[in-house]
Parts: structure tokens; sequence; C-alpha cells
């Protein structure tokens, strides 16, 4: 039985645990007149409270807003330079350009994902993106959220779903409530670089929005899966979202790998597949690579942690 949870489109959340379905029945999404279909854990939180091991869990404080956010100019540095020193462009575009640009980002599934501005404890400010699972709950890169060379969890990120340069369709919220897990926190390991933003109780941006559904498929499904991959670049500026579908290049326990263009500011964007019109994330994207770039995968623990976190946002 591999699991899965239903997102919708912004009317009523129906939510499930089924098997899934024929791998052959994915498909690439349809921008415009563009059909690429016809082309071949343990949690951690920004709790004060804290205990060491793999295996402990801390508590988070209340979503609560800091200062307002500066000029999106200032909001220009992939997340992950807040973790790694790496060279300035962090993720990579695989031959030639491919992705193109989503301008009907108030649709969904589009304006489910989301622009992130986010302040570092340091004061430094980084972009990255994130997609909701529930009307509080959104999903990123743990890089996003926890920085180990810029003071551990970021001081705030403002989330902006569906922008689209100065267009902001569902307005925003600011976030001061976050989680990972002690892979990422303690021990800053690839495979376990995901986190949440829990909204405050009053911005139930997902309501509004939609949200995506999630899911723990096989190994031999997501081999033969068209994946969807959709996030704002920073070489677009980073208020401007763009998209790229391709198979996967191959799978392992915790990493899919894919080569579908992306650019630092896309850390943390939802890798789905799209079955008999329900959109389901396996991945969420955090690397870049000439051999790849990839994605946590959504195994069974990664699975279990997000449904949690959902269930904190609904």
């Amino acid at each position: 039985m591999a699991k899965q949870k239903s997102g919708h489109v912004g009317e009523e959340d129906t939510t499930g645990i089924v098997e899934h379905g024929d791998q052959t029945m994915t498909e690439y999404e349809r921008i415009g007149e563009i059909d690429p279909n016809q082309c071949p854990d343990t949690e951690s939180s920004n709790s004060r409270s804290e205990e060491s091991g793999d295996d402990t869990e801390y508590e988070g404080c209340a979503g609560l807003e800091h200062d307002a956010p500066s000029a999106e100019s200032d909001f220009v540095t992939d997340a992950i330079h807040g973790s790694y020193d790496l060279p300035s462009v962090p993720e990579v575009l695989i031959g030639a350009d491919n992705r193109i640009r989503i301008r009907a980002t108030a649709s969904y599934p589009w304006r489910a994902i989301c622009a992130l501005k986010i302040t570092a404890a340091s004061g430094r400010r980084f972009i990255g993106t994130g997609w909701f699972v529930s009307a509080r709950t959104v999903i990123t890169a743990g890089h996003c959220i926890f920085m180990h060379n810029e003071g551990g969890w970021v001081r705030s990120v403002e989330v902006i779903p569906g922008m689209d340069d100065a267009t902001r369709p569902f307005g925003s919220a600011t976030g001061t409530a976050f989680r990972s897990v002690t892979g990422w926190t303690q021990s800053r390991q690839r495979e376990n670089d995901y986190g949440t933003i829990i909204l405050p109780a009053n911005a139930r941006l997902g309501d509004r929005t939609g949200t995506f559904g999630f899911a723990n498929r096989n190994d031999s499904f997501l081999r033969a899966a068209r994946l969807n991959l959709s996030g704002y670049p920073g070489d677009k500026g980073g208020n401007q979202q763009w998209f790229m579908a391709e198979r996967t290049k191959s799978v392992s326990s915790r990493v899919i790998v894919y080569d579908i263009d992306t650019m630092g500011g896309q850390s943390g964007s939802p890798v789905w597949v799209l079955q008999d019109g329900k959109r389901f994330a396996v991945g969420i994207h955090t690397n870049g690579h000439q051999s790849g770039n990839s994605a946590t995968r959504i195994e069974a623990s990664v699975y279990n942690r997000i449904d949690a976190w959902r269930a904190l946002g609904t």
C-alpha cells in the first residue's frame, strides 16, 4: 500500500490513503498551448527547548509577524548559501534553458506555489520557494528555514502565493514558526533537507489558493514518472514563476534526480506527478549539479512528517 494525501483546488479538501495508480498514467502539466505530454525523521523546530540525538523532538512557537520586509530587490541570494559555501550559482541549467514562465499564477496549481522572502537570524536576505499542503502549512527546503552559516533558524519568511512580478493575487503572510528534522538542523544531511513554515492562525491563505497532495511512491513508479517542477528562480529576479517538466533520471532511497532546469531561488519547489487530474508532490527540490538537479524524496518517514505538519496548519 502506497500512501498519498490529496490536495484541493480551493474548495472542499478530500483526503485519504489509497493505493498508487499505474505509473504510465502520470502526465506533464499543460501550459497554455504548450502540451509536453505530446513529447516523448525526527522533528526539529524553532523552540527554545532542545534535546540532543536524532530521535528527539522540539516544540515550536506560535507564528507572529516581525518587521515588514524590505524592497524585493534586497532578496536575490538563494537560501542554500545560508548553509553551504558554494559558487555563486548553486543550481544549474542542463543544456539549453527549457523553462517556461507561468503567467496565470492566480490559477491552480500555480497559485499554491509561493515565492519566499527570507530574513535570516543574521539579518541577511534570501529567496526560496514553498507550496501549500493545508490552509497554513507551507512545505519548503530545510535550508530555507534553518541556515547553518547564518545563525540557525531564520528570523522570518514572507510567503507570497502566486506572485508575478509586482502582482500578489492573494497578498502575503509572514511566518516565524518553523519545523524541520534533526537530520538537517543538527547534521546538515542532504537527504533530510526539508521543512515547513506554519503561518499565523489568521493567515489561512491555503484556503484560497488550494493545496498540493503528496505521496510516497515506490521506485518503479518514480523511475517511469513524468515530473513537474515550478518555482521562483533568482536569475529571473525571484518574483516570477518558472516551470519545466521531464522524466525522472534516477532514484535512490531518499533522493530523486532529474534533468529539469533550475536556478537558485527554486529551492523548496514542489516536484509533483499529475494523475487523473490530481497532483501529488513526490519530492522537495533542494540541489543542483550538471549531472542532474535533485529533490529530497517523499518516502515513508518524510510523508509521515509532512502529514503531521499539514495537520498543524488546518
